[in-house]
């Protein structure tokens, strides 16, 4: 056995670019392992754990060598150290009764992977190396860690550093801390689902008889499982390094395994595979299929009706409908009442008077001095509460972040603004018959200039004039009559070109009205609840990507 004098800098863990992976089940597991990671990233959920795995594996397939990486990990004075140099038949590792022993990492490695495990060895920030030439274990390198309840705190967090990036760990106990609570509670449950290759070993165990030592077997192994990433369960062996026996289980365990390459690509899917069950599950997702929606259709429809009404309240339909009727008016007024009516528009519109109450464009355009959007706000955020009372406790934050009414309101407030654009600009209907009506109120409008110059040319001269009788009131001279028959000839097509103005801008105003009422109605239900949708959207890709783990891990 030899010892090899490394650097003891340890290299950054921040990964070089990896060559490129082959299309096969590990490399679409990896690559569903960064979709998953990004759609929790949008549910609030921590996904640095699944980032981690992916860059630690992305990295480990990287490296050469047939020859896979085991970790001893366990507490103080259980033995890891004798039971590497029972192993190696030597000391690789001091083993003595002053605690704690191991302060760095000692790595026992195959002679003939010495060399291509050189830089995964230096990535593993472990200095210290012992070669051997042992043929019965297999192509695997064995590190003795620090103890994981050492009083040196560095100790256990030089452990957590290596645990993500190892291949394979031997969890060692003995017949006394087998229950340590450290062990199970800070270590195994985390860790178990998270490996694919491990066993946990119950070293000194000739300290007792052999029913009592089985005994401490099934009951460390009851408390155990299920805890694996594939729902098997965890492999335990009774140990002694008192003799060759009493290692001999672990020698076969080791040999076992042999297949490095298969442990290795194990590893790297247990741990991208419980990384990604644990965030369906912080989702509300069972890790097969979405579970409920974030809120139930019919609360969202009754939201969106609430909303939209009190939207539509502030838009005010009724006066934008007579704002369209009264613009019809205006338009025919300017084309179907004669002179007097061209002049009477001009002073309309000069005035501001039709842009006051004839023009609808400007009318919704000005939807915002009428009123607040505080009702619809408030029914969009009642609704958005009872889905946060429903929601995974997890993804709660990530819902109340989509309840702030500023945030609620300007979302509405551009729906209302992208409908009213998207409605279009209204143009006020026209009709061919309204130049009839201006010919005819031209005409009107001279036999009326005409009828009351010859009024005045008789009330001045008295020239010779013919009369009409009239009922009651007796004889009435011509001009009076004329000028009363164009009076009322005027009126008539006034009238009837207003009435024909009415119609048109009545069924041109209910179309405006519908209009304007179907747009901000799809507005406010794509708008309204977009921040929900999209945590919505993540749920379902975070479920698609865990899918995808599920089979293409699982294959290993």
């Amino acid at each position: 056995m030899t010892t090899v004098p490394r650097s003891t800098e340890r290299a950054p863990l921040a990964p070089s670019p990896p060559p490129p992976l082959p299309t096969d089940p590990l490399s679409r597991c990896l690559s569903a392992a960064l979709d998953a990671a990004d759609a929790a990233d949008v549910l609030g959920l921590d996904s640095q754990p699944l980032r981690d795995a992916h860059e630690a594996g992305i990295r480990r397939v990287g490296f050469a060598g047939d020859a896979y990486v085991l970790a001893l990990v366990g507490g103080t004075g259980v033995g890891k150290s004798s039971l590497l140099n029972a192993l190696a038949g030597a000391v690789v590792s001091s083993a003595s009764a002053r605690r704690p022993t191991t302060a760095e990492p000692v790595a026992w490695v195959p002679i003939a992977e010495t060399e291509s495990l050189g830089p995964l060895l230096e990535w593993l920030g472990v200095a210290e190396v012992r070669e051997h030439g042992a043929a019965d274990i297999g192509p695997v390198a064995i590190l003795d860690l620090p103890d994981v309840d050492s009083i040196a705190v560095e100790h256990r967090a030089r452990v957590e550093t290596l645990l993500p990036l190892v291949d394979a760990v031997a969890w060692v106990t003995d017949v006394e801390k087998y229950a340590d609570a450290v062990l199970h509670d800070d270590f195994l449950r985390s860790w178990l689902p998270r490996l694919g290759r491990q066993v946990v070993l119950v070293n000194k165990s000739d300290r007792l008889g052999a029913d009592d030592a089985r005994l401490v077997q099934r009951d460390l192994e009851a408390d155990l499982d299920p805890t694996m990433a594939d729902g098997s369960r965890v492999t335990v062996l009774l140990t002694s390094t008192t003799s060759e026996r009493g290692i001999a289980g672990l020698r076969a365990w080791l040999a076992a395994g042999a297949d490095a390459k298969r442990v290795v690509r194990g590893r790297i899917a247990a741990s991208i595979l419980a990384g990604g069950r644990n965030l369906t599950v912080a989702s509300g997702d069972g890790g097969r299929s979405p579970g409920n929606p974030l809120l139930e259709e019919a609360a969202r429809s009754a939201a969106v009706r609430a909303a939209t009404t009190a939207v539509l309240r502030v838009v005010d339909l009724p006066a934008l409908e007579r704002q369209a009727v009264a613009a019809t008016r205006a338009s025919a007024r300017s084309r179907g009442a004669g002179p007097l009516g061209r002049v009477t528009s001009f002073i309309y519109r000069t005035s501001g008077r039709e842009t006051a109450v004839a023009d609808p464009n400007r009318f919704l355009l000005r939807w915002r001095e009428r009123g607040g959007l505080g009702p619809a706000v408030e029914s969009i955020r009642e609704a958005l509460s009872g889905s946060i009372r429903d929601a995974p406790p997890a993804i709660r934050p990530a819902i109340a972040a989509t309840l702030d009414p500023t945030d609620v309101r300007r979302g509405l407030e551009r729906a209302v603004d992208r409908a009213i654009g998207g409605a279009g600009t209204f143009e006020p209907p026209t009709s061919r018959w309204w130049t009839l009506f201006g010919i005819l109120q031209t005409l009107a409008t001279a036999a009326i200039v005409l009828s009351a110059a010859w009024v005045v040319l008789w009330i001045l001269a008295r020239p010779v004039t013919g009369s009409v009788e009239v009922p009651v009131l007796g004889p009435i001279p011509s001009p009076f009559v004329s000028l009363v028959l164009s009076l009322l000839a005027g009126y008539v097509i006034a009238r009837l070109l207003g009435a024909h103005a009415g119609w048109l801008g009545s069924r041109w105003s209910r179309r405006v009205r519908d209009r304007v009422a179907v747009s901000v109605e799809r507005e406010v239900q794509e708008s309204a609840f977009r921040p929900l949708d999209q945590l919505e959207d993540a749920r379902r890709r975070l479920s698609a990507a865990v899918s995808i783990i599920e089979v293409d891990c699982g294959r290993r």
